[in-house]
């Protein structure tokens, strides 16, 4: 009788993965249905003709039980999980004022209550959806709504997730220093369940340090993004990278820029006599994938010194 040889796990790739375990949770879990589900109720449940289109668009049959029939209630209460995400992005869909796909057949019986599905310049509609975007992103979702307000959209796929992994594992070599712990930490405050978007920026400056210094300030212990960014703005013809820059232009002045814009971008690292404004949700974000990119190419050696 033969025994299959079993793979063997590797502990390492099992610890990058577990880093970034908390990032978004696809679908709807457990925690965040009663809240989505109430948000929807509440929008919708002087809505009814509205429901109905909603309903109706998404093909859905609405099952209240025989003794009445209510589009909004079924919405909210009604719909599986997987369901539930389609009934919210539809909501945005439907409600977007250039699309005028909303039907109001008495604006007069309207008042008092939130004008969700109102009409365009409608306060209520904004109010909404940001209720609905700090609940997708204090849950961890996997989703947001877009930036033209008309439906959700993924916050990061499974590819971007796997990149980094890898760059984490590049980043696990001596000569990046503490690269893969900050951006690990970047991750999960950007995306786990409890998001901390200043905290997720600040680190991912951090990770491009570790990574970076060795290459270009080896013999600075104290070296910053902003020394660094001295280092190359001096000296750019000591520095080369493995795609070659046109000609007249310097080879690390596309490295340079993006550490430019990480570091210029962080508007919470200093006070002032001004209110300090802390680095927002999508900020910290753009920052965490910008630091991974740098990471990956100071870690690989794609960003080189010459001698």
């Amino acid at each position: 009788m033969f025994m299959r040889s079993r793979k063997r796990r590797d502990p390492q790739a099992a610890d990058l993965r577990g880093s970034i375990d908390e990032s978004p949770s696809e679908g709807v879990p457990d925690y965040m249905e009663i809240p989505l589900r109430q948000w929807v109720m509440a929008l919708l449940q002087d809505d009814e003709v509205n429901a109905q289109r909603i309903a109706l668009h998404l093909k859905l049959r609405v099952d209240t039980g025989p003794r009445e029939y209510s589009p909004a209630k079924f919405l909210a209460a009604g719909t599986t999980k997987e369901q539930l995400l389609d009934v919210v992005n539809a909501m945005l869909h439907l409600s977007t004022p250039s699309t005028s796909q909303m039907y109001y057949p008495n604006p007069g019986t309207r008042s008092g209550r939130r004008q969700y599905m109102g009409t365009h310049g409608n306060s209520d509609r904004e109010l909404a959806i940001a209720e609905l975007e700090d609940m997708l992103t204090l849950a961890g979702s996997a989703y947001r709504v877009n930036d033209a307000r008309t439906g959700l959209e993924l916050r990061v796929d499974a590819t971007a997730q796997r990149a980094v992994v890898s760059t984490l594992a590049a980043a696990r070599a001596p000569q990046s220093g503490s690269a893969t712990d900050h951006l690990a930490t970047a991750w999960k405050c950007a995306y786990g369940r409890d998001p901390d978007p200043t905290k997720a920026y600040s680190e991912a400056i951090k990770a491009v340090e570790s990574a970076s210094q060795s290459v270009i300030e080896p013999n600075n212990g104290k070296a910053t993004l902003g020394s660094m960014l001295g280092v190359i703005r001096n000296s750019p013809q000591r520095f080369s990278t493995a795609i070659p820059a046109p000609s007249g232009e310097n080879d690390v002045e596309l490295v340079s820029a993006m550490m430019q814009r990480l570091w210029k971008g962080q508007t919470a690292r200093h006070g002032s006599q001004n209110p300090t404004r802390f680095e927002s949700q999508r900020e910290a974000e753009m920052a965490v994938h910008l630091a991974a990119t740098l990471v990956q190419w100071f870690a690989a050696g794609l960003v080189q010194r010459t001698p």
